[in-house]
């Protein structure tokens, strides 16, 4: 029979040694620390152990949780904030597209024209060009031609995406093979680009047009999959991406390595995956989707996402007002009606809805649809999103807090570019120019912001967008040209909106968005204090260290 005296002993040691592993930090880092906690916005240190945040708060106390194998890191000149979270981003696809034809900040034709001669004479052995990234700015009327890819490529079929992926420009080869030709009727929700005079396919096709094309591109293997994931994971860690939400793939190959890999836990980022609804198939994408859903600790999908409209540079985007010199209101890909009832059936079978909406009829309806769903499935904790809003109409601005509908910009094309001077503006014109992009706008009346960046659209470096949501203006640019300067907004917004807001936008705002006490350790430190700035500096900062679930993923120091 064991003595109560070595009971007692034993039971102290267990009580000593959970407390002493308890308090004992794995990491600890000295250095500003911006929270995004209001009770506790700034501290001096933050402490580390196994996935957890176990103390935030003044150096000293930190220091008391440190032994022999704590790693101790030391940034008087930098800056920790929570992990940044991209609330709008196609992360497989990004990762797959960076090993194909990029033609992404190349703007003129010659210099477009070259990088793909460069890269059909350095892969011979692909049966298809794939590309992505042209600049519609390059080319009169935004339509690159057939004929000039023909001189190129003759013998095999092209097809390059274009910088903002609602058009597709291809070759004779890749026509002819889809049967696309001048007796071709334009797809509902797309257009074929023609030549005036013999009324052939030019070259181009814009928004659901890309199909006719689209389903003859051989679907990519296993291994071009799992390499683009991994070189997609690795570039977000290196930017401080530590959660995304991936705003659509495809049912079977981007899905299921989401599924495999955060069930395996071999992947260094949460991620928050979609599947796309079409309105002639809804109904069955909904059943799908139930059957596809899946949630464990790095990944889930429960996210529906849905094209509502096209793009202003393209003339899709559906405008309440025709296009400046036109009768063209641009096209709503679903039927009100319709976008309605689906809005209502996912909200009903427990899915968030996620919409990409960029002219001002786009939201509308959508809002509209978001406000019929509660009216039939009544108020809830349903966190729909919708995502570029770019021209909204001030009488919707009040109705994302009204609605408790999040928007999710993507802020880096909130200046006065190329796009927006040329393509943009002309055909909006003086007053509806205005409303571009209001982020501000939507912030002072009550709604919830998150930032995201669209890649491979636009860069995935968050501190680029912060940046421009902050001065409107080209990065870098101190005194350029600035964008509806109203809708610029302080910069512990916009880091709100690329942590704290983003977390909620993903129902992830008790485990991580913050740096508190009990929270999941996804970390990150600057190289230097944002708020130390100047506010044209802030795309200059960089990524030290990225810490996720308390393992470092990316260390630059």
């Amino acid at each position: 029979m064991v003595s109560h005296r070595i009971l007692l002993s034993f039971i102290t040691v267990i009580i000593f040694s959970c407390s002493t592993s308890e308090g004992t930090a794995d990491i600890i880092i000295v250095a500003p620390v911006y929270t995004m906690n209001e009770k506790q916005p700034w501290a001096e240190a933050v402490v580390l152990q196994d996935d957890k945040i176990i103390f935030v708060g003044d150096r000293s106390k930190a220091l008391s949780h440190s032994n022999n194998s704590t790693r101790m890191i030391k940034r008087p000149g930098g800056m920790v904030l929570p992990g940044f979270i991209d609330s709008h981003v196609h992360l497989l696809w990004g990762g797959i597209e960076m090993s194909e034809c990029q033609l992404n900040g190349l703007l003129t034709r010659e210099q477009i024209l070259e990088a793909i001669t460069e890269y059909v004479v350095a892969h011979p052995e692909d049966d298809w060009i794939r590309g992505y990234g042209w600049d519609l700015t390059a080319f009169p009327s935004a339509s690159p031609r057939k004929e000039w890819l023909d001189e190129i490529c003759p013998d095999r079929p092209v097809f390059l995406f274009s910088y903002d992926a609602h058009s597709a420009w291809v070759n004779s080869k890749a026509l002819s093979l889809a049967g696309v030709n001048a007796e071709t009727i334009d797809p509902e929700n797309g257009r074929i680009e023609r030549d005036p005079d013999t009324r052939e396919p030019s070259g181009v096709l814009r928004e659901d047009a890309m199909e006719l094309v689209e389903s003859f591109l051989p679907p990519y293997g296993k291994d071009e999959i799992e390499d683009g994931l991994q070189i997609a994971i690795a570039k977000a860690n290196s930017l401080g991406i530590t959660t995304v939400f991936d705003a659509g793939t495809g049912p079977h190959d981007g899905l299921d390595i989401y599924t495999r890999s955060s069930t395996d836990q071999t992947v260094t980022m949460r991620i928050s995956a979609s599947q796309y609804a079409n309105p002639n198939s809804w109904r069955d994408d909904l059943e799908r989707l139930k059957k596809l859903r899946y949630e464990n600790e790095f990944g889930f999908m429960n996210t529906v996402k849905i094209f509502a409209d096209g793009t202003i540079e393209g003339g899709s985007a559906a405008l309440n007002d025709p296009y400046e010199g036109t009768s063209d209101r641009g096209m709503l890909i679903w039927d009100p009606d319709t976008l309605n009832e689906v809005v209502s059936e996912f909200e009903s079978a427990g899915f968030q809805v996620h919409v990409h909406a960029i002219g001002d009829r786009g939201v509308r309806r959508t809002l509209d649809a978001f406000e019929h769903g509660r009216s039939v499935n009544g108020p809830g904790d349903r966190r729909h999103m919708i995502s570029h809003v770019q021209l909204v109409h001030p009488d919707d601005v009040p109705r994302f807090e009204e609605l408790n509908v999040i928007a999710s910009f993507q802020a880096l094309w909130a200046y006065p570019d190329q796009y927006i001077k040329e393509l943009t503006l002309p055909v909006l014109g003086p007053i509806r120019s205005n409303w571009n992009y209001p982020i501000n706008s939507i912030l002072s009346s009550g709604g919830i912001v998150v930032g995201g960046s669209d890649w491979t659209v636009s860069s995935l470096n968050p501190l680029h967008a912060i940046e421009v949501a902050v001065t409107r203006r080209e990065l870098g640019n101190e005194n350029g040209e600035a964008l509806a300067p109203g809708e610029a907004v302080e910069l512990q917004t916009m880091l709100h909106a690329y942590t704290k807001d983003a977390a909620f936008g993903v129902f992830l705002e008790d485990e991580i968005g913050s740096i508190e006490k009990g929270k999941l350790a996804d970390v990150i430190i600057l190289d230097r204090n944002l708020f130390e700035l100047q506010s044209h500096q802030i795309h200059g900062a960089r990524v030290e260290m990225s810490i996720f679930n308390g393992q470092i993923v990316h260390d630059n120091q």
